[in-house]
Protein backbone atom coordinates (compact mmCIF):
# COMPACT_ATOMS: atom_id res chain seq x y z
CA UNK A 1 0.00 0.00 0.00
CA UNK A 2 3.14 1.99 -0.44
CA UNK A 3 1.70 5.07 -2.53
CA UNK A 4 -1.55 5.07 -0.81
CA UNK A 5 0.02 5.27 3.04
CA UNK A 6 2.87 7.86 1.96
CA UNK A 7 0.38 10.48 0.18
CA UNK A 8 -2.02 10.73 3.25
CA UNK A 9 0.97 11.41 5.13
CA UNK A 10 2.23 13.83 2.91
CA UNK A 11 -1.07 15.27 3.06
CA UNK A 12 -0.93 15.48 7.01
CA UNK A 13 2.08 16.90 7.09
CA UNK A 14 1.54 19.69 4.42
CA UNK A 15 -1.61 20.17 6.88
CA UNK A 16 0.04 20.45 9.66
CA UNK A 17 1.53 23.75 8.73
CA UNK A 18 -2.11 25.66 8.30
CA UNK A 19 -2.63 27.24 11.04
CA UNK A 20 -5.77 28.44 13.23
CA UNK A 21 -9.43 26.39 13.74
CA UNK A 22 -12.60 27.88 11.62
CA UNK A 23 -15.57 27.41 13.88
CA UNK A 24 -18.16 25.09 12.45
CA UNK A 25 -21.07 26.59 10.65
CA UNK A 26 -24.54 25.35 10.81
CA UNK A 27 -26.11 24.31 7.36
CA UNK A 28 -28.34 27.47 6.08
CA UNK A 29 -30.78 25.00 4.45
CA UNK A 30 -32.12 21.51 5.27
CA UNK A 31 -32.87 19.78 2.32
CA UNK A 32 -35.68 17.00 2.76
CA UNK A 33 -35.50 13.09 1.88
CA UNK A 34 -33.02 10.49 1.97
CA UNK A 35 -29.93 9.76 -0.18
CA UNK A 36 -31.37 7.11 -2.48
CA UNK A 37 -31.34 7.71 -6.17
CA UNK A 38 -28.73 10.88 -6.11
CA UNK A 39 -30.97 12.63 -3.77
CA UNK A 40 -29.22 15.23 -1.86
CA UNK A 41 -28.18 14.42 1.80
CA UNK A 42 -28.71 17.01 4.45
CA UNK A 43 -25.80 19.24 5.62
CA UNK A 44 -25.95 19.54 9.60
CA UNK A 45 -22.70 20.92 10.23
CA UNK A 46 -19.95 22.48 7.61
CA UNK A 47 -16.60 24.29 8.22
CA UNK A 48 -14.85 21.32 10.30
CA UNK A 49 -11.00 20.66 9.66
CA UNK A 50 -10.55 16.96 8.47
CA UNK A 51 -14.19 14.97 10.26
CA UNK A 52 -13.01 11.29 9.67
CA UNK A 53 -14.09 10.09 13.08
CA UNK A 54 -18.21 9.58 13.93
CA UNK A 55 -20.59 8.31 16.70
CA UNK A 56 -23.85 8.07 18.61
CA UNK A 57 -23.30 8.93 22.10
CA UNK A 58 -25.65 7.54 24.65
CA UNK A 59 -28.57 10.39 24.24
CA UNK A 60 -28.23 9.65 20.46
CA UNK A 61 -26.19 12.51 20.00
CA UNK A 62 -23.65 12.68 17.11
CA UNK A 63 -19.53 12.56 18.15
CA UNK A 64 -17.71 13.96 15.40
CA UNK A 65 -13.96 14.13 15.68
CA UNK A 66 -11.73 16.47 13.76
CA UNK A 67 -8.02 16.62 12.88
CA UNK A 68 -7.35 13.43 10.56
CA UNK A 69 -5.43 14.60 8.13
CA UNK A 70 -5.66 18.34 8.36
CA UNK A 71 -5.36 21.26 10.99
CA UNK A 72 -6.38 20.00 14.73
CA UNK A 73 -10.27 21.03 16.07
CA UNK A 74 -11.87 20.12 18.87
CA UNK A 75 -14.38 16.88 18.92
CA UNK A 76 -18.31 17.71 18.53
CA UNK A 77 -20.93 16.40 19.94
CA UNK A 78 -24.01 17.49 17.77
CA UNK A 79 -27.02 17.65 19.02
CA UNK A 80 -30.10 16.16 16.82
CA UNK A 81 -32.78 18.12 18.38
CA UNK A 82 -31.60 21.74 18.47
CA UNK A 83 -29.45 21.22 15.87
CA UNK A 84 -26.26 23.07 17.75
CA UNK A 85 -22.40 21.37 18.13
CA UNK A 86 -20.44 21.96 21.51
CA UNK A 87 -16.84 21.09 21.34
CA UNK A 88 -16.09 18.75 24.55
CA UNK A 89 -12.08 18.51 23.94
CA UNK A 90 -9.24 20.82 23.37
CA UNK A 91 -8.26 20.86 19.50
CA UNK A 92 -6.74 18.11 18.70
CA UNK A 93 -5.65 15.49 15.39
CA UNK A 94 -8.09 12.63 15.80
CA UNK A 95 -8.05 9.66 13.52
CA UNK A 96 -10.80 7.79 14.93
CA UNK A 97 -13.71 8.00 17.68
CA UNK A 98 -15.52 5.72 19.31
CA UNK A 99 -18.68 5.84 22.51
CA UNK A 100 -18.57 2.53 24.73
CA UNK A 101 -21.75 0.86 24.89
CA UNK A 102 -21.05 -0.72 28.31
CA UNK A 103 -20.65 2.66 29.93
CA UNK A 104 -20.84 6.12 27.55
CA UNK A 105 -17.41 6.94 27.87
CA UNK A 106 -15.26 8.03 24.70
CA UNK A 107 -12.36 6.74 22.88
CA UNK A 108 -9.85 8.10 20.11
CA UNK A 109 -7.03 7.71 18.16
CA UNK A 110 -4.40 10.51 18.18
CA UNK A 111 -1.35 9.85 16.57
CA UNK A 112 0.18 6.67 18.03
CA UNK A 113 -2.15 7.16 21.06
CA UNK A 114 -5.01 5.23 22.02
CA UNK A 115 -7.02 7.68 24.33
CA UNK A 116 -9.76 7.40 26.65
CA UNK A 117 -12.14 10.01 27.57
CA UNK A 118 -13.76 9.57 31.20
CA UNK A 119 -16.75 10.68 32.75
CA UNK A 120 -15.27 14.07 34.06
CA UNK A 121 -13.80 14.93 30.93
CA UNK A 122 -10.26 13.85 31.88
CA UNK A 123 -8.43 12.21 28.70
CA UNK A 124 -6.47 9.27 30.02
CA UNK A 125 -3.80 7.86 27.52
CA UNK A 126 -3.96 4.03 27.11
CA UNK A 127 -1.79 2.69 24.80
CA UNK A 128 1.02 3.97 22.51
CA UNK A 129 -0.32 1.60 19.36
CA UNK A 130 3.51 2.58 17.43
CA UNK A 131 5.08 0.91 20.56
CA UNK A 132 2.74 -2.36 20.87
CA UNK A 133 3.02 -2.82 16.88
CA UNK A 134 6.87 -2.54 17.26
CA UNK A 135 7.07 -5.24 19.12
CA UNK A 136 4.35 -7.20 17.23
CA UNK A 137 5.81 -6.88 13.45
CA UNK A 138 3.67 -7.68 10.76
CA UNK A 139 4.33 -11.26 9.49
CA UNK A 140 2.96 -9.88 5.55
CA UNK A 141 4.66 -6.63 5.19
CA UNK A 142 5.97 -6.30 1.45
CA UNK A 143 7.88 -3.02 2.81
CA UNK A 144 10.58 -4.11 4.41
CA UNK A 145 9.07 -1.60 8.10
CA UNK A 146 7.07 -4.40 9.31
CA UNK A 147 7.14 -2.77 12.22
CA UNK A 148 5.26 0.28 11.00
CA UNK A 149 1.74 1.34 12.31
CA UNK A 150 -1.49 3.42 11.08
CA UNK A 151 -4.00 3.35 13.56
CA UNK A 152 -7.02 4.01 11.05
CA UNK A 153 -10.23 2.21 12.43
CA UNK A 154 -11.70 2.05 16.36
CA UNK A 155 -14.85 0.40 17.85
CA UNK A 156 -15.73 -0.51 21.19
CA UNK A 157 -17.37 -3.85 21.89
CA UNK A 158 -20.14 -4.57 24.00
CA UNK A 159 -17.73 -6.19 26.25
CA UNK A 160 -15.93 -2.79 26.76
CA UNK A 161 -12.95 -3.81 24.74
CA UNK A 162 -11.42 -1.65 22.63
CA UNK A 163 -10.59 -2.53 18.57
CA UNK A 164 -8.28 -1.06 16.36
CA UNK A 165 -7.92 -1.88 12.96
CA UNK A 166 -4.47 -0.57 12.26
CA UNK A 167 -3.79 0.21 8.41
CA UNK A 168 0.07 -0.27 8.46
CA UNK A 169 0.25 -3.21 10.30
CA UNK A 170 -2.26 -5.38 8.44
CA UNK A 171 -3.90 -6.05 11.74
CA UNK A 172 -6.86 -5.68 14.79
CA UNK A 173 -5.66 -5.10 17.81
CA UNK A 174 -7.69 -6.17 21.20
CA UNK A 175 -7.23 -3.18 24.09
CA UNK A 176 -9.01 -4.39 27.65
CA UNK A 177 -10.53 -1.34 29.65
CA UNK A 178 -7.61 -1.34 31.93
CA UNK A 179 -5.31 -1.52 28.81
CA UNK A 180 -3.65 -4.45 28.29
CA UNK A 181 -3.36 -5.07 24.23
CA UNK A 182 -3.21 -8.16 22.52
CA UNK A 183 -3.48 -9.14 18.64
CA UNK A 184 -6.49 -10.45 17.34
CA UNK A 185 -5.79 -11.43 13.78
CA UNK A 186 -3.63 -10.29 11.01
CA UNK A 187 -4.42 -10.10 7.45
CA UNK A 188 -2.28 -12.00 4.60
CA UNK A 189 -1.48 -10.50 1.09
CA UNK A 190 -3.26 -11.49 -1.92
CA UNK A 191 -2.37 -11.99 -5.17
CA UNK A 192 -3.98 -9.08 -7.52
CA UNK A 193 -4.19 -8.31 -11.39
CA UNK A 194 -2.37 -5.24 -12.66
CA UNK A 195 -4.19 -5.22 -16.24
CA UNK A 196 -6.04 -2.16 -15.35
CA UNK A 197 -2.65 0.21 -14.59
CA UNK A 198 -1.84 2.26 -17.40
CA UNK A 199 0.48 1.03 -20.14
CA UNK A 200 3.52 1.37 -20.89
CA UNK A 201 4.97 1.88 -17.42
CA UNK A 202 6.70 5.07 -17.01
CA UNK A 203 9.89 5.91 -18.53
CA UNK A 204 12.85 3.88 -16.23
CA UNK A 205 10.45 1.89 -14.39
CA UNK A 206 10.34 -2.15 -15.13
CA UNK A 207 6.53 -3.61 -16.61
CA UNK A 208 4.80 -5.10 -13.89
CA UNK A 209 4.04 -8.69 -13.43
CA UNK A 210 0.33 -9.77 -14.56
CA UNK A 211 -0.29 -10.52 -10.66
CA UNK A 212 1.49 -9.01 -7.73
CA UNK A 213 0.63 -9.50 -4.06
CA UNK A 214 -1.12 -6.99 -2.47
CA UNK A 215 -1.53 -6.10 1.46
CA UNK A 216 -4.78 -6.02 3.11
CA UNK A 217 -5.03 -2.79 4.54
CA UNK A 218 -7.21 -2.65 7.30
CA UNK A 219 -9.04 0.61 7.75
CA UNK A 220 -12.27 -0.04 9.83
CA UNK A 221 -13.51 -2.57 12.51
CA UNK A 222 -17.00 -2.68 14.34
CA UNK A 223 -19.32 -5.24 16.04
CA UNK A 224 -21.83 -7.02 13.85
CA UNK A 225 -25.53 -7.54 15.28
CA UNK A 226 -23.99 -11.07 15.60
CA UNK A 227 -21.37 -10.13 18.01
CA UNK A 228 -18.66 -11.01 15.40
CA UNK A 229 -16.00 -8.66 14.69
CA UNK A 230 -16.58 -7.27 11.17
CA UNK A 231 -13.56 -5.44 9.45
CA UNK A 232 -13.51 -3.88 5.93
CA UNK A 233 -10.19 -3.37 3.86
CA UNK A 234 -9.18 -0.40 1.14
CA UNK A 235 -7.03 -3.30 -0.36
CA UNK A 236 -2.98 -1.82 -1.12
CA UNK A 237 -1.08 -1.53 -4.60
CA UNK A 238 -1.58 -1.93 -6.83
CA UNK A 239 -5.04 -0.75 -5.77
CA UNK A 240 -7.17 -2.44 -8.29
CA UNK A 241 -11.25 -1.91 -8.04
CA UNK A 242 -13.42 -4.26 -7.13
CA UNK A 243 -10.83 -6.20 -4.66
CA UNK A 244 -11.39 -5.05 -1.22
CA UNK A 245 -13.60 -7.40 1.01
CA UNK A 246 -15.15 -7.27 4.54
CA UNK A 247 -14.10 -9.89 6.93
CA UNK A 248 -16.12 -11.61 9.72
CA UNK A 249 -13.68 -12.71 12.42
CA UNK A 250 -15.07 -14.52 15.75
CA UNK A 251 -14.99 -12.12 18.72
CA UNK A 252 -12.24 -14.51 20.90
CA UNK A 253 -10.19 -14.85 18.38
CA UNK A 254 -6.47 -14.16 19.21
CA UNK A 255 -3.56 -14.42 16.79
CA UNK A 256 -6.24 -15.46 14.07
CA UNK A 257 -5.08 -15.53 9.89
CA UNK A 258 -7.24 -14.41 7.54
CA UNK A 259 -6.45 -15.58 4.42
CA UNK A 260 -7.97 -14.76 1.16
CA UNK A 261 -7.17 -18.25 -0.23
CA UNK A 262 -8.86 -20.20 3.32
CA UNK A 263 -11.21 -19.56 5.41
CA UNK A 264 -11.17 -20.63 8.70
CA UNK A 265 -12.67 -21.10 11.94
CA UNK A 266 -11.30 -17.50 13.57
CA UNK A 267 -12.16 -15.79 9.98
CA UNK A 268 -13.46 -15.66 7.13
CA UNK A 269 -14.47 -13.51 4.05
CA UNK A 270 -17.76 -12.25 4.53
CA UNK A 271 -18.45 -10.09 1.82
CA UNK A 272 -16.81 -9.11 -1.78
CA UNK A 273 -16.40 -7.36 -4.70
CA UNK A 274 -16.31 -3.32 -2.79
CA UNK A 275 -13.28 -0.67 -3.80
CA UNK A 276 -11.14 1.21 -1.49
CA UNK A 277 -13.19 0.59 2.09
CA UNK A 278 -13.41 3.40 3.87
CA UNK A 279 -15.17 2.32 6.68
CA UNK A 280 -17.93 0.42 7.13
CA UNK A 281 -21.48 0.35 9.49
CA UNK A 282 -24.67 -1.64 10.79
CA UNK A 283 -28.17 -0.94 11.18
CA UNK A 284 -31.67 -2.12 10.48
CA UNK A 285 -33.41 -2.60 7.90
CA UNK A 286 -36.75 -1.22 6.95
CA UNK A 287 -37.86 -4.57 7.42
CA UNK A 288 -36.02 -4.66 10.59
CA UNK A 289 -33.32 -7.15 9.19
CA UNK A 290 -29.61 -6.13 9.17
CA UNK A 291 -28.09 -3.97 6.85
CA UNK A 292 -24.53 -3.24 6.08
CA UNK A 293 -23.47 0.33 4.94
CA UNK A 294 -20.05 1.26 2.88
CA UNK A 295 -18.50 3.91 2.63
CA UNK A 296 -15.48 3.46 -0.33
CA UNK A 297 -13.24 6.54 -0.93
CA UNK A 298 -13.78 6.55 -5.17
CA UNK A 299 -15.85 4.34 -7.78
CA UNK A 300 -12.46 3.75 -9.38
CA UNK A 301 -10.45 3.75 -6.25
CA UNK A 302 -7.55 5.23 -4.50
CA UNK A 303 -5.45 5.54 -8.03
CA UNK A 304 -8.55 8.06 -8.77
CA UNK A 305 -8.71 9.22 -5.32
CA UNK A 306 -4.67 10.04 -5.42
CA UNK A 307 -5.50 12.15 -8.77
CA UNK A 308 -7.55 14.60 -6.96
CA UNK A 309 -4.67 15.23 -4.00
CA UNK A 310 -2.83 16.31 -7.17
CA UNK A 311 -5.28 18.66 -9.02
CA UNK A 312 -8.18 19.41 -6.01
CA UNK A 313 -10.32 17.56 -8.24
CA UNK A 314 -11.74 14.72 -6.10
CA UNK A 315 -13.95 11.88 -7.64
CA UNK A 316 -17.31 11.21 -6.10
CA UNK A 317 -17.10 9.13 -2.65
CA UNK A 318 -19.81 5.67 -2.64
CA UNK A 319 -21.80 4.71 -0.41
CA UNK A 320 -23.13 1.11 -0.47
CA UNK A 321 -26.17 0.33 1.69
CA UNK A 322 -25.95 -3.66 1.22
CA UNK A 323 -28.65 -6.39 1.88
CA UNK A 324 -28.47 -10.39 1.28
CA UNK A 325 -29.79 -9.80 -2.33
CA UNK A 326 -28.85 -6.31 -3.09
CA UNK A 327 -26.30 -3.38 -3.41
CA UNK A 328 -27.37 0.02 -3.90
CA UNK A 329 -25.87 3.44 -3.57
CA UNK A 330 -27.25 6.22 -1.43
CA UNK A 331 -26.82 10.18 -2.21
CA UNK A 332 -25.04 9.00 -5.73
CA UNK A 333 -22.94 11.47 -6.37
CA UNK A 334 -23.47 13.71 -3.89
CA UNK A 335 -20.16 13.06 -1.08
CA UNK A 336 -16.75 13.26 -1.68
CA UNK A 337 -13.20 12.18 0.37
CA UNK A 338 -15.29 9.94 2.33
CA UNK A 339 -14.59 10.50 5.95
CA UNK A 340 -17.05 7.97 8.68
CA UNK A 341 -20.24 6.69 8.99
CA UNK A 342 -22.82 6.00 11.71
CA UNK A 343 -26.14 4.44 11.59
CA UNK A 344 -28.61 5.56 15.05
CA UNK A 345 -30.64 2.67 16.40
CA UNK A 346 -33.39 3.61 14.44
CA UNK A 347 -31.71 3.34 11.15
CA UNK A 348 -30.82 7.22 10.36
CA UNK A 349 -27.74 7.59 8.49
CA UNK A 350 -25.24 9.61 9.01
CA UNK A 351 -21.90 10.61 7.38
CA UNK A 352 -18.68 12.83 7.06
CA UNK A 353 -16.91 14.36 3.80
CA UNK A 354 -14.69 16.27 2.69
CA UNK A 355 -11.15 15.43 4.27
CA UNK A 356 -9.42 17.17 2.30
CA UNK A 357 -10.51 20.39 1.34
CA UNK A 358 -9.48 23.03 4.08
CA UNK A 359 -12.07 23.87 6.47
CA UNK A 360 -14.86 22.57 4.45
CA UNK A 361 -15.90 19.13 6.11
CA UNK A 362 -19.04 18.33 6.21
CA UNK A 363 -21.39 16.31 8.86
CA UNK A 364 -24.64 14.75 6.84
CA UNK A 365 -27.91 12.87 7.31
CA UNK A 366 -28.22 10.63 4.45
CA UNK A 367 -31.37 8.96 4.94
Amino acid sequence: MTRFRRTFIAALACSALLVGVAAPAAADGHPKGGGHHGKRPEVLLEGLSSPKGLAVNHEGDLVVAQGAFGPPGPVLVFDRDTGTAEPVTEPSNIADVAISPLDGTGWAIAGPQLLHRLDDGTVVPVLDIAAYQADDPDPFDLEGIPDESNPYGLTVLKSGDVLIADAAGNDVIRVTPDGTPSTVARFETEMVKTDHLPEPPPPGEEPLPKKMPSEAVPTTVVEGPDGSIYVGQLQGFPFRPGTSEIWRIDPDATDATCSPRKSNADCKVYAKGFTAIQDIAFGKHHKGKSTLYVYELAKDGVLAFEAGLETGEFPPAVLLQVTKHDRRELAKGKLSQPGGIVVTRRGSVFVTDQLFQEFEGRLLKVT
